[in-house]
């Protein structure tokens, strides 16, 4: 919220003293309220035909990074325009921080269960996977026991762990003219591990 010359937080039950710049408020956002997600009221409902699309776009841009390739593995990145009332329909009960300050929505997949609560999400339960045939299988990689024999496992500098996660930011961005004329549209992005594999190492 943005007063008098000062951006003051809206998330807090007690009025602040206010943040000079943008960059303090985003600063104290992080620092106090990195588990606030909470929906803005302005959310409205979107039907469920516009959800099915949002859904069947996700999986075909993600199914397209899912390639035949052993050497290629590694994290993924892709995003793709969407409503913010759209990214809420969908992934509103999984949205662990919303940022009333930078406009995003954050969620976070990772652990044993996390592949079929993705499709659960999706409507589909082989949403990460592509099967190429002849016993070969790409797929994004959310989970890997502790004592299994990973056939994968590499020291990485990667953001993403090795070990399976994926993230999901929805973010409104844009800018504006000398005119002060603004152009702002939300997209959604989302970063993941895959890998390729024979059948085989699933025996």
């Amino acid at each position: 919220m943005h007063m008098g010359g000062k951006f003051y937080c809206s998330i807090c039950t007690r009025r602040t003293k206010g943040f000079k710049t943008r960059s303090g408020l985003q600063r104290h956002e992080t620092l106090k309220h990195i588990s606030y997600n909470k929906l803005p009221s302005h959310i409205q409902q979107i039907s469920n035909s516009e959800l099915s699309y949002l859904k069947s776009a996700i999986i075909k841009k993600l199914q397209k990074r899912l390639r035949n390739n052993y050497t290629a593995v590694g994290e993924q990145t892709f995003s793709l325009h969407c409503s913010e009332n759209a990214f809420v329909g969908v992934f509103k009960d999984h949205i662990t921080r919303y940022s009333p300050c930078e406009s995003f929505y954050f969620c976070s997949f990772k652990g044993e269960n996390a592949f079929d609560e993705i499709g659960q999400i999706l409507d589909d339960e082989k949403w990460g996977e592509r099967n190429y045939g002849k016993g070969q299988l790409s797929f994004v990689r959310l989970y890997v026991p502790e004592n299994g024999d990973d056939n994968h496992k590499q020291k990485t500098k990667m953001k993403l762990s090795a070990n399976g996660e994926m993230t999901v930011k929805w973010q409104m961005t844009g800018g504006k003219d000398k005119e002060n004329h603004k152009f702002e549209a939300g997209s959604v992005q989302f970063r993941f591990f895959w890998i390729n594999v024979k059948y085989r190492f699933f025996l």
